[in-house]
């Protein structure tokens, strides 16, 4: 099964690394005017959001949103083997894997169960609502530990009919492309 996801995760990342800096543009607006009219985004006080690399959905103007309507932002911080939230409003630095994280030293740590909202980035999804991420499970861990709803950005060509799932593996509560939603 692994080598399957393995299979799946090489296809869709070439795929994703040569979109257009047009198409991610035009797909990144498309999934933030959507996301703008959705209740739970409305609603959520407390909002985890992955800050974009590697051609993901881009999330900078919806971060800015956010925070313009006093939402309280954290994005992931990897330390060790461990994701954390942390308060957005500090000192960013680039993690080993080279994404925006904030500084562990100055980070502002918020507890899974106190979030509302988190915005999920990924490499593959289905319709049942599964997801391949990149192998490493941070995400799946973290979701683990927190009731928050589950809100997955993606380009329409990695929505996937089916793709295996175990049982550690989280499922979103919904998924976002720039043409649908699947709840």
């Amino acid at each position: 099964m692994n080598d399957e996801k393995g299979k799946i995760r090489a296809k869709l990342l070439e795929m994703r690394r040569g979109l257009s800096s047009k198409d991610i543009e035009e797909a990144s607006a498309a999934i933030f005017q959507s996301m703008l009219q959705l209740d739970v985004v409305k609603d959520a006080e407390h909002i985890l959001i992955y800050s974009n690399f590697d051609n993901e959905v881009k999330t900078a103007e919806m971060t800015g949103w956010l925070l313009y309507q006093k939402k309280n932002v954290y994005l992931p911080l990897v330390e060790g083997r461990e994701m954390f939230a942390a308060d957005i409003k500090t000192t960013l630095e680039l993690s080993d894997f080279g994404v925006a994280q904030p500084k562990w030293e100055n980070a502002k740590i918020i507890s899974p169960e106190k979030l509302d909202l988190i915005i999920v980035p990924g490499v593959a999804f289905d319709k049942q609502k599964n997801r391949i991420g990149f192998g490493m499970g941070y995400y799946d861990a973290f979701l683990a530990k927190t009731k928050a709803y589950r809100l997955a950005l993606a380009y329409d060509f990695q929505m996937l009919d089916s793709i295996p799932a175990q049982p550690h593996d989280q499922k979103m509560d919904s998924i976002m492309t720039q043409e649908q939603q699947w709840v």
